[in-house]
C-alpha cells in the first residue's frame, strides 16, 4: 500500500505543475453560469431543481474533453523508476485509478452540493428531491466513470504508440459521439441518458432503456479498462488469468451487443401529432404517422365509453362503446386507434367481426346494415406498447409501470376525434404508486381507480406530480410550479382574459399545438417548457 500511495503522490504532483485541473474548474463555473441562465423565463430567473436537472448535462458536457485529456495524460505516464522497484502492473493501475478517483470524486461532491443547495433554496419537499436527485446523481457517476476508463485506454494505447496527436483526435471524436449537442434522438448516445428538449415533467425517464444504456457504458468501460491489460501482460500472466480475461472481455462483448439491440428497440416511435385542418386527408395520402380524424358526416358518432384498463409496462383495455347511427345504411365503421395497439377482438352482441387496420386506425365491418337513430354496442379488445416522441426526440404520450401520460388526439382508445360530448365510466387496474389524475371525476379505491364524467375527450397522466388549490383552481403538475404563486397568477389571468371558465389546470408534458377541434371542457392543459 506504500507503493501505491507514493505512485498517487507521484501522479498528482505532476498534475499540480498542469493547468488542465484549472482549465476544468473554470468549464465548470461556465456551465453552472449558463445552467443558471438557462432558467431566465423572461420575467426574471425562477430557480427550481428540475430546471437544473434538465440541463445538467451542459457542465458536464463542457469538462469532457479536458476529463479525457487528463485521463490520458495519466494513462501514458510512465517512469523508469518503477522498473527498478518492480511495482506490478496491477499496482500502477490502481494508482492511477485511484489518483482519478480522488479528482473526478471532488466533481461528484460539487455536483451533489450543488444539487443540495438547490434543493434548499427552492423549498422542495424530501421525497420530490429524492425523486428528482436519482437520475443526476447516477448520469454524473456513469459519466465520470467512462470519461475514466475512456481516458485511460486511450493513454495506455493510442497515444503510447501512436503519438499524442493521434491521442487528442481520439478525444475530439470520443466527444463528438459522446456529448449532448447537437444530438436529436437519445438511444445508445449520447452518454448522459437526459431528454432532448425537456419540460419540467419526466427529464428523466426511470425505464429499462434507461437502466440498460447505464448498465451497457458501465460494461463497455470496463471493458477498456482490462483490455490493455491483457493484451500488454498476457505472456508474463498464467494461462489460467489469461484465459479468465479473455473469457470476460467475450462475456462483456456479448451482454454489450444484447444490451445495445434492446436499447434499439426500446426506442420511441415517431408520432406525428396533427390537427384535423393539417391532415384532413392523411388516410388518404402516404402520411402514416398521422393522427386520425373521423370525417364529419361519417353517419355515427360515440355517446358512451365504459372502459376497463390494466397499465402496466404496457396499456390494455377492453373497450366498450355505444355507437349512434345518424345516417343511412352504414354497414362499416372506421376507428382511431394507434396502430402499434393490436386488437385481439372485436365484438357485436357476443360475435366477432372481421377489422382490417389502416394506419392510425381500424376499419370493421358491420353484420348489418344499420339506418338512423339506431345504436350499435361494440366491444373492442387490445393492448400494447405506447411510447411516442415528437421531432428532434421531444416525448410525448407513453405508457410505464409507474408513470404515463394520454391526452389530446392520441388514439390511445377507439375514437373519431371529433368535437361531441362522451360519457365515459374509465376503471383503471394499476400498480403503480403514483396518482392517476383525470379531466374526469375521480372515485378511486386500493390499486384501482374509477374515473366517470362528460367531456370531449379524456386526460389521464400519473407521474412525480402533485395538486394544489389556490384562489379556487386546481393545479395539477410539478411540485415547483405549482407551488409558486407568479406561475399560478399567470395562468389565472391567461384564462380570465378568455372568459374560460375552467378551474382545473393541468401542467402538462408537451404537446405540439392546438389539435382538437375543440379543448376540453373540465381541464386545461398548459405545457411548460
Amino acid at each position: 500500500m506504500r507503493k501505491i500511495n507514493a505512485l498517487i503522490k507521484y501522479e498528482i504532483i505532476n498534475l499540480k505543475r498542469g493547468k488542465l485541473i484549472w482549465v476544468i474548474a473554470a468549464l465548470y463555473a461556465f456551465g453552472i453560469q449558463q445552467t443558471i441562465s438557462s432558467m431566465n423565463s423572461g420575467d426574471g430567473i425562477f430557480l427550481s431543481v428540475v430546471g437544473l436537472i434538465k440541463v445538467s448535462w451542459l457542465p458536464l458536457n463542457l469538462i469532457m474533453v479536458p476529463i479525457l485529456i487528463l485521463c490520458m495524460k495519466i494513462g501514458q505516464s510512465h517512469n523508469d523508476i518503477f522498473e527498478i522497484i518492480d511495482i506490478s502492473h496491477r499496482k500502477i493501475m490502481l494508482s492511477k485509478l485511484l489518483t482519478l478517483s480522488i479528482i473526478e470524486g471532488f466533481v461528484l461532491i460539487l455536483n451533489i452540493t450543488i444539487l443540495v443547495a438547490f434543493g434548499v433554496i427552492c423549498k422542495v419537499s424530501v421525497g420530490y428531491f429524492l425523486y428528482q436527485s436519482i437520475g443526476y446523481i447516477i448520469n454524473t457517476i456513469v459519466f465520470l466513470v467512462v470519461c475514466t476508463c475512456v481516458g485511460l485506454f486511450i493513454g495506455q494505447t493510442i497515444s503510447k504508440y501512436l503519438g499524442e496527436v493521434i491521442g487528442f483526435i481520439s478525444i475530439i471524436l470520443v466527444f463528438l459521439i459522446l456529448c449532448n449537442f447537437y444530438k436529436t434522438s437519445n438511444i445508445i448516445v449520447p452518454l448522459i441518458n437526459i431528454r432532448i428538449i425537456p419540460g419540467v415533467f419526466d427529464v428523466i425517464s426511470y425505464d429499462k432503456s434507461y437502466l440498460y444504456h447505464n448498465i451497457l457504458w458501465l460494461m463497455i468501460s470496463f471493458g477498456l479498462l482490462i483490455l490493455p491489460y491483457d493484451y500488454k501482460y498476457r505472456k508474463k500472466e498464467n494461462r489460467k488469468n489469461t484465459l479468465f480475461r479473455i473469457g470476460a472481455l467475450v462475456l462483456i462483448a456479448i451482454s454489450c451487443i444484447y444490451l445495445g439491440r434492446s436499447i434499439y428497440l426500446m426506442r420511441p416511435s415517431y408520432y406525428n401529432i396533427t390537427s384535423r385542418n393539417e391532415d384532413i386527408s392523411a388516410k388518404y395520402g402516404d402520411n402514416k404517422d398521422g393522427t386520425f380524424f373521423g370525417e364529419k358526416k361519417c353517419g355515427y358518432y360515440i355517446d358512451k365509453y365504459n372502459m376497463n384498463l390494466d397499465i402496466t409496462n404496457k396499456l390494455k383495455n377492453d373497450c366498450e362503446m355505444e355507437i349512434k347511427v345518424t345516417g343511412s345504411g352504414v354497414n362499416s365503421l372506421e376507428l382511431g386507434l394507434y396502430e402499434k395497439l393490436d386488437i385481439s377482438k372485436i365484438e357485436i352482441q357476443g360475435k366477432k367481426l372481421k377489422f382490417k387496420r389502416t394506419n392510425h386506425s381500424f376499419i370493421v365491418t358491420l353484420p348489418r346494415e344499420y339506418t338512423n337513430k339506431e345504436i350499435i354496442n361494440m366491444k373492442v379488445s387490445y393492448e400494447g406498447e405506447i411510447n411516442t416522441s415528437w421531432v428532434e426526440g421531444q416525448k410525448s404520450f407513453y405508457v410505464r409501470n409507474n408513470s404515463f401520460f394520454l391526452a389530446d388526439v392520441f388514439e390511445w382508445y377507439p375514437k373519431l376525434n371529433d368535437d361531441t360530448d362522451k360519457e365515459y365510466n374509465i376503471n383503471i387496474k394499476y400498480a403503480g404508486k403514483n396518482k392517476i389524475y383525470s379531466n374526469l371525476n375521480e372515485k378511486s379505491k386500493s390499486n384501482q381507480y374509477e374515473f366517470q364524467g362528460k367531456d370531449r375527450d379524456v386526460v389521464l397522466i400519473s407521474g412525480n406530480i402533485s395538486d394544489r388549490t389556490y384562489k379556487g383552481y386546481l393545479f395539477i403538475g410539478n411540485e415547483e410550479y405549482i407551488n409558486n404563486n407568479n406561475k399560478c397568477n399567470d395562468l389565472i389571468d391567461f384564462l380570465k382574459t378568455k372568459n374560460n371558465p375552467i378551474n382545473r389546470i393541468l401542467l402538462s408534458p408537451f404537446i405540439p399545438g392546438i389539435n382538437m377541434d375543440k379543448p376540453y371542457e373540465k381541464m386545461f392543459l398548459y405545457s411548460v417548457d
